[in-house]
């Protein structure tokens, strides 16, 4: 079953991804000199992440057999997208450092362009998830998996339930990636300038870079908790009418205020799900076809 859910979400991206780099492709053969340079470089980076991205995704899922297939479902995201920022990270020093006499301008520290859209999906995600794990702590039964509820005599139960048990999983799996987003981030503001007179040049490519750090751990933190918001809704609404049907002291709707906390929390999740598409779609800056020739005696871009 895991596998047959991995492979619905996989395939699409896989073919999203290819389509997209066939794109880029097409745009890098129309480029000249030192721009075609750096959109090589920068169309290789992405699909360096792609590639490992979407392969951990499904070696998490062989290699954790052991685990619980809820936990290895609930921390996927998480873990396949911090593989993917992490090659992003690495491919940050794969580019080259300026040759030649070089001009030194300025003593600013450079910083990549920031999609604020993306970074504040990052932060919403991680708030939903750190929201999301701690209501399950609070209202999970005893075990820490499962959700119980009880009218008079009669009690229901429902798993899975993101407490204790797969919570602690979970926010580890998210630390796991936040963390190699900051490492990223600074990789990305770090990396050495193509040199004076590809000042465009190297803005463009670092808000790529940027983009290419950003984008997955948006997508991992708002996927993460979009799961642990339906299934928080899902496992309410299913023992409620579990226990609707046994027992008729239950509280009926719209009054059961229960089971409408329970359809809040799907809302929750719904609404996640349309901002992880809407990160997974989110564009790219548009790279040059074309580079300003540096002045003479200025450092060029290695090849």
């Amino acid at each position: 079953m895991a596998g047959l859910m991995v492979g619905f979400m996989v395939l699409p991206l896989a073919l999203g991804f290819l389509i997209a780099g066939l794109v880029r492709l097409a745009n890098t053969v129309r480029s000249r000199g030192s721009a075609r340079s750096a959109q090589a470089r920068s169309l290789g980076a992405s699909a360096a992440t792609g590639v490992v991205g979407l392969t951990a995704t499904v070696a998490w899922l062989g290699l954790a057999r052991g685990l619980n297939e809820d936990i290895r479902l609930s921390t996927l995201p998480a873990l396949g997208c911090a593989a993917t920022v992490l090659t992003a990270a690495v491919a940050e020093l794969t580019w080259p450092r300026p040759t030649g006499s070089v001009r030194t301008a300025s003593l600013d520290p450079r910083r990549a362009r920031r999609p604020a859209w993306l970074s504040r999906l990052v932060v919403v995600g991680i708030a939903a998830t750190a929201a999301a794990l701690a209501v399950g702590a609070l209202t999970a039964a005893s075990d820490g998996r499962s959700f119980a509820r009880r009218a008079g005599d009669v009690a229901a139960t429902g798993s899975p339930y993101p407490g204790q048990s797969y919570g602690v999983v979970v926010g580890i799996a998210v630390t796991v990636l936040a963390l190699a987003t900051w490492f990223a981030w600074a990789r990305v503001d770090a990396r050495p300038a193509l040199g004076p007179g590809h000042e465009d040049l190297d803005a463009a490519v670092r808000g790529a870079s940027m983009v290419r750090v950003l984008r997955p751990a948006a997508v991992g933190t708002l996927s993460t908790a979009a799961g642990l918001w339906l299934t928080i809704g899902a496992t309410v609404n299913q023992v409620t009418q579990n226990l609707r049907m046994n027992d008729s002291r239950t509280p009926q709707p719209p009054f059961d205020w229960v089971q409408n906390l329970g359809f809040v929390a799907i809302t929750i999740g719904v609404v996640l799900v349309l901002l992880t598409l809407a990160a997974l779609l989110s564009g790219s800056p548009r790279l040059p076809r074309e580079d300003a020739a540096p002045a003479p005696g200025i450092a060029e871009v290695g090849a």
